[in-house]
């Protein structure tokens, strides 16, 4: 295993058409450190595409296709970084992601970061509803220790991440939280407002934004009711 500074991981499942803007985007990154790039992919053309980006330098075959947190947890289970971080292969990370969340594990005690989501596609509704939704809704939750690192926008200290057997392989929802509120046992998770990612509306643009929070409410309340879990597919 290759020993680095940062590892970036990316689930991508039948993303052919979609990826390479992601891989275009870690390609461009200002990051000081050793950087590698793994794609855990499912689907021939996406696997295709992700071999054939300079950017990557491993591709992990996800058969199974369990779920984003499997598939995560497959890419870091390869990984050399003492940082991981996460993205989507629908989602374009700006050129200093790798490093404004690396900083942030110059202090002993963080052991995972999250940042906001902004909407790939152009539109006001997009974006006020990502406003409110995907940031203003982070700022508020944080402080009163419900941290819900993005999957598409998260980072975690390796060693924690291990510690706590990573994400759970049993939700394809709420994966991201739960992995976020474990992670607060062990350390400080921190939200940096300053470390947007632009991500594709797809699902907004399918479910409703006002089905989609109907969706996050009924999966908060099964995760935190006794006996029930959020492992139900929702989308």
């Amino acid at each position: 295993m290759r020993t680095v500074d940062a590892s970036v991981v990316v689930p991508a499942r039948d993303e052919g058409e979609r990826i390479e803007r992601t891989l275009d985007s870690l390609a461009a990154q200002r990051f000081d450190g050793d950087l590698e790039v793994i794609v855990a992919a499912s689907g021939a053309k996406t696997v295709r595409v992700a071999r054939a980006h300079s950017v990557v330098d491993r591709v992990v075959v996800d058969d199974r296709r369990e779920g984003p947190g499997a598939a995560r947890n497959r890419g870091a289970a390869v990984a050399g970084g003492d940082v991981l971080l996460f993205t989507d292969a629908d989602t374009v990370v700006p050129a200093s992601w790798v490093r404004r969340h690396h900083r942030h594990y110059a202090t002993p005690d963080v052991v995972g970061i999250g940042g906001p989501l902004r909407p790939l596609e152009n539109g006001l509704r997009h974006r006020a509803c990502f406003r409110l939704l995907s940031d203003w809704w982070y700022r508020a939750c944080w402080p009163v220790g419900f941290v819900q690192q993005p999957g598409c926008n998260c980072s975690v200290r390796r060693t924690t991440f291990e510690a706590i057997g990573g994400f759970d392989d049993s939700l394809e929802f709420l994966e991201d939280t739960d992995l976020s509120l474990r992670l607060r046992r062990e350390g400080t998770v921190a939200y940096d407002h300053t470390c947007p990612v632009d991500t594709s509306t797809r699902r907004q643009e399918r479910v409703g934004y006002g089905r989609l929070c109907w969706t996050y409410l009924v999966g908060y309340l099964n995760y935190v009711v006794p006996g029930r879990s959020p492992a139900q597919g929702y989308f």
